[in-house]
């Protein structure tokens, strides 16, 4: 890559954001990280003199504008909610995350930036799946607010590269885990159970445990993000995962292994908003991007639990 093109990462503080940070320094590109006022640098630490820091709001179209000044490509990882808890308020959903994305776009097209990348959701557009693994040309009947406006976002991109040339990639992830994710939120398996067993305190589970997810290691995931800068070609949307689907009772015994620990699971009364199996057909991503997820789910559990056991919470 000739001189410094430049990326805008909104919601580049985060677990998934501060991996691609990373990433793209280390691709040679500038980066710019736009979150929230006030956001914690935490996951930024060990690289925030290489990057340059914006925070704003979202929902404000003055800082989104603002903060496109000289940006070649933009990628958009921002989210107010989550698949859990998205069909509580709809419209909160529509007006923060729908209409929020639909300036954004505009303004991009403005600014006529070069790549625009959306972070889809593979667990929510495609509702349950009839078919497994799920091909991106599956039908697409999300069953909680979150994934409908995921897609109805991955649909006005369609419009606006057909209107306007708006050069774009759409990546419907999986289950990314790994270091840097946070250990107490209400997503996140993976680090959620680790950080209970290294805590001593029973893990609770919708449902007997056998909802099936295709988990991703973040580090395998954010390399193809970062390779969409330098890609072309017809197709748009492309599942990023694993292709490789584990129940979370599988999970407790990898976690089981790797700590030694006993852990305490208490089973709860299972949930609707939870598909029962979800794994992505990722063989588009992998034909196109030359790419192969690398580490193994034993391994990415394992430096999830080293990272976890140095930064207790």
């Amino acid at each position: 890559m000739s001189g410094k093109e430049r990326c805008l990462i909104y919601g580049g503080g985060g677990f998934i954001g501060s991996h691609l940070a990373e990433k793209l320094l280390d691709s040679g590109y500038s980066v710019t990280i736009f979150d929230k006022l006030n956001f914690s640098g935490k996951n930024i630490s060990d690289f925030a003199d290489k990057v340059n820091i914006i925070e704003g709001d979202f929902n404000n179209e003055i800082d989104l504008k603002n903060s496109l000044k000289d940006i070649d490509h933009v990628y958009h990882l921002v989210s107010s909610t989550l698949p859990a808890n998205s069909n509580e308020n709809p419209v909160y959903d529509v007006e923060t995350n729908l209409i929020s994305s639909l300036k954004l776009i505009k303004e991009c097209i403005n600014k006529k930036i070069q790549k625009f990348i959306f972070l889809s959701s593979g667990g929510t557009v495609y509702g349950i799946p009839e078919i497994i693994p799920v091909k991106e040309n599956h039908r697409t009947n999300p069953i909680c607010s979150y994934g409908i406006v995921k897609k109805t976002i991955e649909e006005y991109l369609f419009m606006f590269e057909k209107i306007h040339g708006l050069d774009y990639f759409v990546f419907r992830l999986s289950n990314p885990y790994g270091e840097r994710q946070n250990p107490l939120a209400a997503q996140g398996a993976i680090p959620v159970f680790i950080n209970q067993a290294i805590n001593g305190q029973p893990i609770n589970i919708w449902g007997n445990g056998e909802v099936v997810r295709d988990y991703i290691y973040i580090k395998d995931a954010v390399k193809v993000l970062a390779d969409a800068l330098i890609k072309t070609g017809r197709d748009r949307v492309f599942n990023l995962s694993s292709g490789t689907g584990y129940s979370l009772n599988q999970i407790i015994e990898i976690i089981e292994g790797v700590s030694g620990m006993d852990l305490n699971v208490i089973y709860k009364e299972g949930r609707n908003v939870d598909v029962p199996v979800s794994i992505l057909d990722n063989t588009l991503v992998k034909e196109t991007f030359d790419w192969n997820p690398q580490t193994e789910i034993e391994s990415g559990i394992k430096h999830t639990y080293k990272y976890l056991l140095k930064h207790n919470v």
